[in-house]
């Protein structure tokens, strides 16, 4: 199947490699259906239904060591998740250039990679926010 992307021009992808997502995301909640694409070295989460809505995510873990995640055993029930072994977490970015890469670690997209199904969960948890730098030593000395 193609599907037509923004970024990536028109792509062509098994039916199967798509990510449900029962509720949408926060603020588009009427797309059910994204792809993880991978560039780079960074992660895409593409909607298929939709070829303007794309986000950029990265794997928290891999820039923030000490991250951690409680999903919900209510959230784990939704997304059928079994065993944290077919679980993927990723982070929204928001990137405003190379230098400036924000992540949202209070709000990171689950996904139950057996069932491939997704959903975007609010921590309750006072270290995150929505706004973490990427890089933590080139905005501390940009700022000053």
């Amino acid at each position: 199947m193609k599907i037509p992307t923004r970024y990536f021009g028109e792509i062509e992808v098994e039916e199967g490699k798509f990510i449900l997502f029962p509720w949408g995301l926060p603020g588009f909640e009427n797309l059910r259906q994204f792809l993880l694409l991978e560039e780079e070295g960074f992660f895409w989460l593409q909607s298929v239904e939709e070829r303007d809505v794309i986000f950029a995510v990265c794997d928290p873990f891999l820039y923030f060591p000490d991250y951690e995640v409680d999903i919900p055993s209510s959230e784990c029930q939704a997304l059928g998740i079994i065993s944290e072994e077919e679980v993927i977490v990723l982070a929204i970015m928001n990137i405003q250039s190379p230098q400036d890469i924000k992540v949202n670690l209070l709000a990171p997209v689950i996904i139950n990679c057996r069932l491939k199904m997704g959903k975007q969960i609010v921590l309750e948890d006072e270290r995150y926010g929505l706004h973490h730098p990427l890089f933590p030593e080139k905005a501390s000395s940009s700022a000053g």
